[in-house]
């Protein structure tokens, strides 16, 4: 069994047309131009019978290959611009054209003091959130002090706010009637006659001041009139109790007189605000009393015992609050705390990052645009990286060849540049969608390439021969055998007794000199070839 090489399907049809037209001129202008194209031989086409005198092929089971080839420019697996997403000043360069770097390798860095407010602002929220993180997993013995007073003093609101509402919802009636009568009976007492005996010996006692005053003032002034009458003398008046003054002894009473009036009048004008205000009072205290008694017999009011519902509800989830907390500080943080402390810390970090231009993949780079000290753009690209590793073709097809392509047919892959390289691929992916490239509509096929070589340089131009078809144990005749007649193909195959015998075929792919046809033959059997007259030197099939 013979393979053949891989080559571009041809119609044997387009070849058998021109026969079939040549046959018709013949008709016309006769069997001996058709001899001279070498279509025919001398003589006309034989009939069964002998075949003493003439050249013959060998049919052959061959292995079959149908391919459709194309072309495309080489690309890598991944080619991509690095660009920063901050501002600042380039502290420092790493790469330079033609490294190879792994993914996450530094290639540049700005200068922090240079950055925005934000990437700043990142370095204290970032040590702001490991230090919460530390104090969820190692919690100090001040924390959980802290947690368990609060947890005290939760509790205590909570009791609180039970008792007021137990207060609302059950009244004791007994309770308020005791205060009505309390209240009563202050009031009474308020008013009792020992009180106004105080004002009374208050207002005795202002009398008895102003009394005095008055005769001390007559002291006074018969002091002076005397005094008038005698300047030089020292004394000058004898009160009633025959006491002998001067004018200074009798200002002196005058002025104490008067001190005691002053004081017995604020003693008197204060015991009686006193004694009006301690009634006030307690006419105040029996009136609410009265009134707490009249809301207890009615009942709680709605809104005061909404109000004091909710205060319960916030209590108890507040002590549940202080409780969990305590116990997260005991027995270890919730998972939940522990995941936002760390998205905390991620986000803070992936700010501070943006100092930092890192490789997305492994590549080789191709470009870099900035140099030491440069202020850098977050819409130039700063990197651009190219992984080679993995090259792959985008083939254009002609929409009459893609059906026969399925993902996965190998391809051999060659280039003008490099005659002395052949890769291996597959078809990777084939675009659903076509485009109309001047008036024909053609597909995209990717092709991945096997293995690549530092030779192949990206944008080169690939050659592909994609295989869409093999066919083990295909019948081939030489390309001069088939003929061509208004019955259709056929070959003459020469049978065991040298005789001539017209076998039809339909003729199929052509591999190199050899055409692929089905019919009545047999690997092995000999088929006659119309040899090409000198004047031609060709055949239809070329």
């Amino acid at each position: 069994m013979t393979t053949a090489k891989p080559k571009r399907k041809i119609s044997i049809w387009l070849i058998l047309l021109g026969v079939g037209a040549l046959l018709a001129v013949g008709v016309l202008v006769g069997a001996p131009l058709l001899m001279r194209a070498g279509i025919l031989p001398r003589g006309g086409p034989r009939q069964a019978g002998a075949a003493n005198d003439i050249t013959t092929g060998e049919v052959l089971a061959i292995t079959a290959i149908t391919s459709v080839e194309s072309s495309g420019a080489v690309e890598p697996e991944q080619l991509g611009s690095v660009f920063w997403k901050t501002t600042g000043q380039m502290a420092s360069v790493v790469v330079k054209p033609g490294d190879f770097v792994k993914q996450g390798d530094a290639l540049m860095t700005l200068d922090p003091a240079s950055a925005p407010q934000n990437v700043i602002q990142a370095q204290t929220d970032l040590i702001s959130a490991q230090n919460a993180l530390d104090d969820l997993l190692n919690p100090t013995a001040l924390s959980i002090a802290n947690a368990q007073k609060a947890v005290d003093t939760a509790q205590t609101t909570l009791k609180t706010a039970q008792e007021a509402l137990d207060d609302l919802a059950q009244y004791d009636l007994s309770y308020y009637e005791d205060l009505v009568a309390d209240a009563q009976q202050a009031l009474l007492t308020a008013q009792q006659d020992d009180e106004k005996t105080n004002i009374g010996s208050l207002a005795t006692a202002l009398q008895s001041a102003k009394d005095d005053l008055e005769t001390k003032t007559n002291w006074y002034n018969d002091a002076q009139t005397a005094q008038a009458a005698c300047p030089d003398c020292t004394t000058v008046f004898v009160n009633a109790a025959g006491r002998k003054m001067s004018l200074a002894d009798a200002q002196e009473a005058y002025t104490a007189s008067l001190n005691a009036h002053q004081i017995a009048q604020i003693n008197y004008e204060q015991g009686l605000t006193s004694s009006q205000s301690a009634v006030e009072t307690a006419q105040e205290a029996l009136d609410d009393a009265v009134a707490n008694l009249a809301a207890a017999k009615a009942g709680p009011d709605a809104q005061d015992l909404a109000t004091s519902q909710v205060a319960v509800v916030v209590a108890e989830a507040s002590l549940a609050d202080a409780q969990m907390k305590l116990a997260e500080l005991q027995n270890g943080p919730d998972p939940d705390d522990i995941a936002a402390a760390e998205i905390r810390i991620q986000i803070a970090q992936n700010t501070l990052d943006t100092l930092i231009l890192r490789a997305p993949f492994d590549g080789e780079v191709l470009a870099v645009n900035y140099l030491l000290g440069d202020t850098v753009s977050q819409t130039q690209a700063a990197v651009v990286i190219a992984n080679r590793a993995q090259i792959h073709v985008d083939a254009s097809i002609d929409e009459s060849d893609v059906t026969q392509i399925q993902v996965g047919d190998p391809v051999t892959i060659t280039f003008d540049s490099l005659s002395d390289l052949t890769l291996s691929g597959t078809v990777n992916w084939i675009d659903p969608v076509g485009q109309t490239v001047q008036g024909l509509v053609r597909y995209t096929v990717r092709i991945n390439a096997a293995q690549t070589d530092a030779r192949v340089l990206l944008g080169m131009t690939a050659n592909t021969n994609i295989v869409t078809d093999v066919q083990d144990g295909a019948l081939a005749v030489p390309l001069d055998a088939v003929q061509l007649d208004q019955a259709g193909e056929f070959v003459n195959r020469v049978n065991a007794l040298g005789v001539l015998e017209r076998v039809n075929v339909v003729s199929g792919e052509v591999q190199e000199d050899f055409v692929i046809v089905t019919g009545d033959l047999n690997p092995g059997d000999k088929v006659q070839l119309i040899e090409p007259t000198p004047e031609t030197g060709t055949t239809p099939f070329g």
